[in-house]
């Protein structure tokens, strides 16, 4: 559902490709009003999750996994691969960790699903057929003067 979210924001990006902000394809009150949202949109979350001792079914990640996955998921993940009980305690006393998590998603699918992947990659294509063109030319010049 978070991911959602994001949908002006990549119509944004494809409507204004020419804007630039910590690259990505936004400007700095666009992305501002992303994280102000996404800050209100955590902090509805937190408000409503039941004062508890931050495991089991009355959890802020059980409660609302499938509402705040992108912050969620990738704290859950890597807590679980170091020890499972860190996963608890974020849960108890670290939500602010999942926040950052779905700032940094929020980042990476604007990046990964924005007109500028395929600019950088077209500017790669070409940076490598200008060097194949001047190995080339550097191969034909030396067969030239032999």
């Amino acid at each position: 559902m978070s991911t959602l979210l994001l949908i002006p924001w990549i119509i944004f990006g494809y409507k204004h490709p020419a804007y630039r902000f910590i690259g990505l394809c936004q400007s700095k009150k666009t992305l501002s009003v992303l994280l102000l949202l996404e800050i209100v949109y955590w902090l509805v979350l937190v408000f409503l999750t039941p004062p508890g001792n931050g495991s089991g079914e009355g959890s802020f990640a059980w409660k609302y996994i499938l509402l705040y996955e992108k912050g969620i998921i990738p704290i859950w993940y890597l807590s679980e691969k170091f020890n499972p009980m860190i996963a608890d305690k974020i849960d108890a006393n670290f939500k602010y960790l999942y926040l950052l998590a779905a700032l940094v998603m929020d980042y990476v699918f604007l990046f990964i699903i924005s007109p500028r992947v395929p600019q950088l990659l077209g500017r790669k294509k070409q940076q490598r057929s200008e060097k194949m063109k001047s190995a080339s030319l550097t191969a034909s010049s030396y067969k030239q003067t032999s």
